[in-house]
């Protein structure tokens, strides 16, 4: 009887946890920062010095386009080609087009994505579970090493630069282990040098 009490309290527990880490995403109003879709660093959305994903691109990715329900807002962390396809990373945020009474208009997104353009094909997936799943049939290794040194470009000049960089890695306590080898390799001098 008292393991059954537990049990209850325990998921009544991790229903309160999910239920306040859903809401922490919604916002009233636009968000103030953005979240590289790898690091999970904040970079302040005043000023951002990112690419915006283009319209044509955006429209064709289902998982990006604009509907009914949703306009989104996506940013280019990382571009990378082969000769056939364009893979970009991206993260961003969608608002609501006519939100309901209680329903907060933004979201922002955690992991953002990763897109493969195809001429008028396009597929995607989440950005980290990409990185974590690493198969070589859906997006080749030389690929992921592209997009991993393109986000550390784009990272550092959106940062205000490579010190930034370091500095905001270091102060959000980033785990350069936690990271896909590729991601490993192309972060390195920027932990390094961190500690």
């Amino acid at each position: 009887m008292l393991s059954i009490a537990i049990k209850g309290l325990c998921a009544a527990a991790l229903l309160a946890v999910l239920c306040a880490s859903a809401s922490a995403q919604e916002s009233k109003h636009p968000p103030q920062s953005l979240r590289d879709p790898i690091l999970g660093l904040r970079l302040p959305s005043a000023g951002l010095k990112l690419d915006p994903v283009p319209e044509d691109i955006r429209a064709l990715c289902a998982q990006m386009a604009d509907s009914e329900t949703w306009t989104t807002r996506q940013w280019i962390f990382g571009v990378a080609k082969n000769s056939t396809d364009t893979y970009y990373l991206v993260n961003g945020y969608s608002k609501r087009r006519n939100p309901k009474p209680g329903e907060r208009p933004y979201l922002q997104h955690k992991d953002g994505g990763v897109y493969k353009v195809s001429g008028t094909e396009c597929t995607g997936d989440p950005a980290r579970e990409t990185f974590v799943v690493r198969d070589p049939r859906q997006i080749p290794r030389e690929v992921l090493q592209e997009l991993a040194q393109d986000l550390v470009t784009r990272l550092a000049r959106a940062a205000g630069g490579e010190q930034r960089l370091r500095a905001e890695i270091k102060k959000q306590r980033i785990d350069l282990h936690q990271l896909s080898p590729e991601m490993q390799e192309a972060f390195k001098p920027y932990f390094g040098l961190a500690h």
